[in-house]
């Protein structure tokens, strides 16, 4: 009988034991699987007025008064606006205030909170946007926005990591690790050091990314590798280790790492490149390596077989074409063929996106333009050669920059102090120093010309801004209208000298009264311009500012009586003054 009983209670053991493994498992799927919010509306956002800051919303109305030394807004559109002022020169650390959008405090409970700041060079908005960190017995958790614990205050530190948003780098004990938004412990807190290795792919930016650790201090860290699932597939015994982030090859993990000072590849954590190399670089063009060994360059392919010999002291690639420097002698290979190119007076050879021309570079650091049999074309030479499209080159002679057609004729006057292609586009860019005039060009076509400018390029279309003036470009290199790229309910239109608004139909909503206009912007207003001052207008044609400011700089963005000044922090703010 009681063996009947302790089978029972075995069974029933197991039985909880797999319930419970079940149930931890599912959690720490549920913790390792996070989702990035996304903000497609900004609601909010910071404005200054006598050296402090406060929060409006995107009425142009006043939700926080300028009081504050430094507001964090975590995500612009959800109303919570952490507030900083009064700080503490021996705590190091400002007395905090949480805010909503009646400037009501909340999350009061929590002494210190504060959003979490990640690289603003690849994120718009500068903060984890779902979770923020708090303080308490000097350790810091994690919250949500409602004040609920994600993660109890257990860490030293709690910061982002670069090119990962979703992941927190966080120190315990002394040491770091990495956990996601969620909690869920991504890379053990047992390293000196962690940095993303920087991976992208389109469309899954940078998710993909893994992690370089390191063991160590400063004089003498050891280095391993853990790829973007947790999973360690190098040790921590290399000086350097660095990823090849822009390769062909799918979604394998290519390592270059050096040992005792010798560099070696390793592809997902396997040996393929033995570590006797000075360096490894990867060249994306032929998807292949450039090894250097006894201070001598060749190439190779991913298993290690040398594809041109070790023989070089510099090589040089362009397109298909490697440029291999020795003894102040140049060959030239085509790295399709493998093949040595045998040329007079040519030391180095550029491919172009047109298989039917190559640029040449001559002896005496001349260009010329060569036919898809090598041979020269004409006998024009150039202080510099860019192909541009069809038959068409910049080139550059006496300092000066114009447009050539292959057979050397001169399609654009050489004037030009600089001139470059705009990339994906057949329109140029060229500039005047002299005025400081710039001009897009396609072919024989100055499309537009303006003092003083700034052009950006959009998705599908460029813009050109100026003072008193606004074009738009399409790729193809023709002139747009604006109502033909933006979605709007009014538009900018120029009469004679003079400005005003008009709908899709080109019927007159807003009075052609001023000397220059911005197009509305997605909050319904935009700047009037009159005797070199600025104004603002809404959609109803109510003068918000009559104009009254002195800006200095093109093409103002307004929120009711504030307009934008954006320093390239991804963190502009809004004034109501002069600049």
């Amino acid at each position: 009988m009681k063996k009947k009983v302790i089978f029972v209670c075995i069974v029933v053991i197991f039985v909880v034991s797999i319930i419970v493994v079940g149930i931890i498992h599912f959690r720490n799927k549920a913790g390792v699987d996070y989702q990035l919010e996304v903000v497609n509306e900004i609601d909010y956002m910071l404005f200054s007025e006598n050296n402090k800051y406060g929060v409006i919303n995107k009425k142009g109305e006043v939700v926080v008064q300028a009081l504050y030394d430094e507001i964090q807004i975590p995500n612009p559109s959800k109303p919570l606006f952490i507030c900083m002022y009064g700080y503490d020169m021996e705590k190091n650390q400002y007395k905090i205030k949480v805010l909503n959008e009646k400037s009501e405090q909340i999350l009061y409970q929590y002494v210190v909170v504060e959003a979490i700041k990640i690289n603003p060079v690849t994120n718009e908005i500068p903060y984890e946007k779902s979770v923020l960190k708090y303080k308490q017995n000097d350790k810091y958790g994690l919250i949500d926005f409602q004040g609920n614990i994600i993660v109890k205050a257990k860490y030293e530190e709690i910061s982002g990591l670069d090119y990962r948003e979703g992941l927190l780098l966080v120190k315990k004990r002394g040491k770091y690790g990495v956990i996601n938004i969620n909690g869920a412990t991504v890379v053990k807190a047992k390293y000196d050091k962690i940095d993303s290795d920087g991976y992208y792919e389109e469309g899954a930016d940078y998710s993909k990314a893994g992690f370089i650790v390191g063991k160590g201090s400063d004089n003498d860290y050891k280095y391993g590798y853990i790829n973007c699932k947790g999973k360690q597939i190098l040790g921590n015994k290399y000086n350097q280790i660095e990823r090849i982030t822009n390769t062909n090859q799918n979604d394998d993990i290519y390592l270059v790492a050096f040992e005792k000072g010798k560099a070696g590849l390793y592809i997902n954590g396997k040996n393929i490149i033995k570590h006797k190399y000075e360096d490894i670089i990867y060249e994306v063009n032929n998807d292949c390596l450039i090894l250097q060994e006894d201070s001598k360059q060749g190439i190779s392919d991913f298993n290690g077989k040398i594809t041109i010999d070790m023989q070089y002291d510099n090589i040089f690639v362009s397109g298909k074409y490697i440029n291999a420097q020795k003894d102040g002698q140049v060959d030239i290979y085509d790295y399709n063929t493998k093949q040595k190119l045998n040329f007079e007076n040519i030391v180095g050879l550029n491919q172009t996106t047109n298989d039917n021309y190559s640029i040449a570079i001559t002896s005496n650091d001349k260009y010329k333009i060569l036919d898809n049999q090598k041979n020269e074309i004409r006998e024009n030479e150039y202080d510099y050669l860019d192909y541009i499209y069809g038959d068409y080159f910049i080139a550059s002679s006496n300092q000066k920059y114009g447009v050539v057609d292959v057979n050397g004729n001169e399609i654009i006057e050489f004037r030009y102090d600089f001139m470059q292609k705009i990339e994906n586009t057949k329109v140029l860019q060229a500039l005047l120093i002299e005025g400081n005039i710039t001009e897009l060009i396609t072919e024989d076509q100055v499309l537009s010309s303006m003092q003083d400018c700034e052009i950006y390029v959009k998705d599908n279309y460029i813009v050109q801004y100026s003072d008193a003036d606004t074009q738009y470009i399409g790729f193809d290199g023709s002139i747009l209208k604006n109502y033909e790229v933006l979605e709007k309910e009014l538009y900018a239109f120029k009469q004679g000298k003079k400005w005003g608004f008009a709908n899709k139909n080109g019927e007159t909503i807003i009075n052609i009264d001023y000397d220059f206009v911005t197009e509305f912007n997605e909050y319904g207003f935009a700047g009037i311009k009159k005797d070199g001052k600025w104004g603002v207008i809404n959609l109803n044609g109510e003068i918000i500012v009559e104009p009254t400011y002195t800006i200095n700089f093109n093409n103002p963005k307004f929120v009711g009586k504030y307009y934008e000044i954006d320093l390239g922090y991804n963190e502009p703010y809004y004034v109501c003054y002069d600049v």
